[in-house]
């Protein structure tokens, strides 16, 4: 139920990042940070439901298995699997538009780099918080704040966004002009001697 929340919530932030950049660059920034920040509360919502008070036998020993507690649980997961997707597509996005041309292989490669070094680390991370809390649950409950950082990391391209594809579009504009410059300027050859023409 997560997997199809991630894949909703990737395919409208590709949608929200677009329609919002229409109206300017630096607003695709705080429908990002407003996701990772808002997905923290169903991913606290899933790490603290409680599978055994809710799913298993009441206080007089009776099967409690009530349908509407999985339905709970599956709201909570894709609620959260939404949330926690849409702000990839948007960081992509505005990576390459801030980005020139011949280093966008570079920058991707360093997210690329740092998204993998997060999956490596964050386990360590979080086994760490296991033993100094002790338990899961209030291990996951705080690395879940990592988010909230995330979120204000993303809500602080808000201003700055708006300046670096200036930069970038003018830094285009002047390669375009040197290359169209340099594709006009021609070499005659006239006999022994050579003549350019620019």
């Amino acid at each position: 139920v997560f997997g199809v929340g991630n894949f909703v919530g990737t395919f409208f932030g590709g949608i929200g990042c677009s329609y919002l950049y229409r109206h300017g660059p630096q607003y695709p920034a705080i429908l990002s940070s407003c996701a990772a920040i808002a997905g923290c509360f169903p991913l606290w919502g899933l790490v603290n439901f409680s599978i055994d008070s809710n799913m298993n036998e009441d206080n007089n020993g009776n099967d409690n298995k009530d349908p509407k507690n999985y339905v709970v649980l599956g709201l909570i997961s894709s609620l959260a699997g939404v949330l926690s997707a849409i702000t990839g597509p948007i960081v992509k996005s505005t990576l390459q538009n801030v980005t020139m041309p011949q280093m966008r292989g570079q920058a991707f490669a360093l997210l690329n780099t740092f998204d993998d070094l997060g999956r490596g680390l964050g386990p360590a991370f979080v086994a760490y918080l296991i033993e100094k809390l002790g338990g899961r649950r209030n291990a996951f409950n705080v690395g879940i704040c990592g988010w909230i950082l995330c979120g204000v990391l993303n809500g602080l391209l808000f201003f700055t966004v708006e300046v670096d594809e200036e930069k970038v579009r003018l830094g285009v504009e002047q390669m375009v002009t040197e290359n169209n410059k340099n594709a006009t300027c021609e070499r005659i050859n006239l006999g022994e001697s050579e003549h350019r023409i620019c």
